[in-house]
């Protein structure tokens, strides 16, 4: 890991070989209750055929902690690009996150359209005022770290899904999160709201949402369509909140994928 001046940690993962140099890097920014290790399934897809950018958000993981007032998300904008500054990538960068993350690379790309080449964002929103869950995070973490992390692995997780070593590690993980960082996190969401910058936005962006996200309801990605009709809407049938890591290997295929299309100029 290294860490750049403002305290985020972030890694770079590149197993391109030395004759397909030069693709594009792709970054990407975990949400809530978890860190950048959380895409590990995704890594082995991706680095084969680009530079793969993973930093832990301020407040998580190895990242500083967030103080008072840091629920910021500009601040947040910032570190994310100050993260790339460090990689020494001039050029433009793919950017990608789910949940809290998406919402973050979204609001990247609008600060900085010049330096992004797509925009590629799972369970994640544009306008905080939809979503739903979040405003029931005081009452659930007065009943302790441990409740409130069970009620999130049920919406991130159907109940017929198998409870792999993936999903008994990111449970562990959830339970570390410390009950401030998140609710300052989440009042910082449903205050957030992107429509201006979404609707002039001329990058490619794709927008992949699970069927039944208590969080993101397939209606949020209808009206982001309406806002901006060039955003692709991908709905995956049968998945909650958890989607990015459910279904790891399908959505990093898939994205592989569409960034080698981008890329190609299709």
């Amino acid at each position: 890991m290294h860490e750049t001046s403002r305290g985020i940690a972030y890694r770079v993962d590149d197993l391109t070989p030395p004759w397909r140099s030069g693709a594009r890097p792709v970054l990407l920014m975990h949400g809530i209750g978890t860190h950048s290790d959380a895409w590990g399934d995704w890594v082995p897809v991706l680095a084969g055929d680009r530079p793969v950018i993973r930093l832990d958000m301020r407040g998580w993981g190895r990242s500083d902690v967030l103080t008072d007032g840091q629920a910021d998300l500009d601040l947040l904008v910032e570190d994310l690009w100050d993260v790339v500054d460090e990689t020494g990538v001039t050029g433009p960068v793919h950017l990608a996150g789910e949940s809290l993350g998406g919402t973050v690379v979204l609001a990247a790309a609008i600060a900085r359209a010049e330096r992004t080449a797509s925009v590629q964002m799972f369970n994640a929103g544009f306008r905080g005022d939809a979503l739903g869950e979040v405003g029931n995070w005081t009452d659930q973490f007065a009943g302790g770290v441990d409740a409130w992390a069970a009620r999130m692995m049920k919406n991130r997780f159907a109940p017929d899904i198998p409870l792999t070593p993936a999903l008994e590690w990111f449970e562990r993980t959830q339970r570390e999160t410390d009950p401030a960082t998140a609710s300052a996190l989440g009042a910082m969401l449903r205050n957030t709201d992107l429509s201006e910058g979404l609707a002039g936005l001329t990058v490619p962006v794709t927008l992949v949402l699970p069927d039944g996200s208590p969080f993101v309801p397939v209606a949020h990605g209808l009206d982001a369509t309406l806002v901006n009709p060039r955003i692709a809407l991908k709905v995956v049938p049968g998945t909650r909140h958890g989607l990015p890591y459910s279904h790891a290997e399908q959505e990093a295929a898939q994205m592989r994928d569409r960034l080698r299309r981008i890329d190609a100029g299709g």
